[in-house]
């Protein structure tokens, strides 16, 4: 696993190495930046984070700062090694917490650009997140979801769009924008 674009193209990320844990292999995320473009900027969180590897690759393409969370403890250790290792301390907010007391403690004051939500597969609970980060996601916000491919998300999430719904092998990709 590595960044596959930006200042740190080529540079390779420690995994977190547990069964809970699923990293999204190179091709699955080079198609997902892809899609929503190469230059990214503003603020970015990405929720149920592993190893940090999208936030730390929209880091490297231009985003300011990235919110990581996750529970797991180790997933937290190996962020902040990955951060550390390509330089993005600064950058980078890590927060070793379950996601429902993230969302239940955000403050409306922090806007993001970018939102990742990769939440283990038997967990279905992007349209439920989704709608408790609509407030926290600035006009033209882009939400990327990956789920198992079997997971059809719906059209429309209150003011967000699905621009793009694909699947890769086991997984499905759908963005959502909002208007």
């Amino acid at each position: 696993m590595r960044i596959i674009g930006g200042t740190h193209r080529g540079r390779i990320l420690d995994r977190v190495g547990k069964d809970s844990t699923r990293e999204s292999a190179d091709m699955v995320k080079l198609a997902v930046f892809n899609m929503i473009g190469v230059q990214m900027h503003g603020m970015v969180l990405d929720l149920f984070a592993g190893s940090g590897a999208y936030g730390l690759e929209s880091i490297s393409r231009g985003a300011s700062h990235v919110y990581l969370v996750d529970k797991d403890r180790d997933a937290c250790k190996t962020m902040h090694l990955n951060a550390q290792k390509l330089d993005m301390l600064e950058h980078v907010f890590i927060l070793n917490q379950d996601y429902q007391r993230f969302l239940d403690g955000l403050s409306h004051t922090i806007l993001f650009d970018y939102v990742f939500l990769d939440p283990p597969y038997e967990m279905d609970v992007y349209e439920s997140v989704i709608l408790k980060l609509i407030p926290n996601l600035n006009v033209d916000g882009f939400v990327i979801c990956e789920s198992k491919k079997q997971l059809v998300l719906p059209e429309k999430i209150e003011s967000l769009t699905k621009i793009k719904d694909k699947t890769y092998g086991i997984k499905r990709i759908s963005i959502y924008q909002k208007s």
